[in-house]
């Protein structure tokens, strides 16, 4: 051994030279660009074949299981050999995967614009707050909503013979605003019933 050089120069010289070796040994080991190509072409290849494969033991098993049943609805007189073979040489996932099936057209639908009915009327509510044989009876309901700030109108039909007298509130432009009349009218002790009208 020479006195001149370090130790550490005889210990670290051969590990440098037997890593360098190890690492063209490697290179040589790695694949070149077209060995890359056809590893990848054979596994995409394989691949294929492996999702082709899968895909037909489905439909076999969708066709098994569809024949099975169709062996069970059948009625006993019809359980013959030959309608067993029959079934069983039928391919109905076949028929039902290349099935074209026809779709009506449907006309579009059309939303309605809130507050107007189906052909575009403005819609309008009020409250029908009772129904009196007198015009009396109607006039004292009319002095009570009066005096808590209703809107009244009181309208006379003629029912089976009998004049009736009908106390409303209202129009309402909303629905809301009706609920919050109809909120009212329970707090009065008053039941009402909704009337929706279109206005032409």
């Amino acid at each position: 051994m020479a006195s001149g050089a370090p130790k550490w120069v005889w210990i670290f010289t051969p590990l440098v030279t037997l890593s360098f070796a190890g690492f063209l040994l490697y290179l040589t080991t790695v694949p070149a660009g077209d060995d890359i190509d056809k590893i990848t072409s054979s596994l995409t290849e394989q691949a294929n074949k492996a999702k082709a494969d899968i895909t037909e033991k489905a439909k076999q098993a969708a066709n098994k299981v569809v024949q099975d049943v169709i062996k069970q609805e059948l009625p006993d007189a019809a359980k013959t050999e030959t309608v067993n073979k029959a079934v069983n040489n039928y391919e109905f996932f076949e028929i039902l995967e290349n099935k074209e099936v026809a779709v009506e057209e449907v006309k579009e639908y059309k939303s309605t614009p809130k507050g107007t009915d189906k052909d575009g009327n403005k819609i309008q509510y009020r409250l029908k707050t009772g129904s009196f044989k007198s015009a009396q009876g109607a006039d004292r309901q009319k002095a009570q909503l009066l005096l808590n700030g209703f809107s009244i109108q009181v309208e006379s039909a003629d029912i089976n013979g009998d004049t009736w007298y009908r106390v409303f509130i209202g129009p309402f432009s909303n629905r809301s605003l009706m609920n919050k009349a109809q909120d009212q009218l329970a707090d009065l002790g008053i039941q009402s019933v909704e009337i929706k009208q279109s206005i032409k």
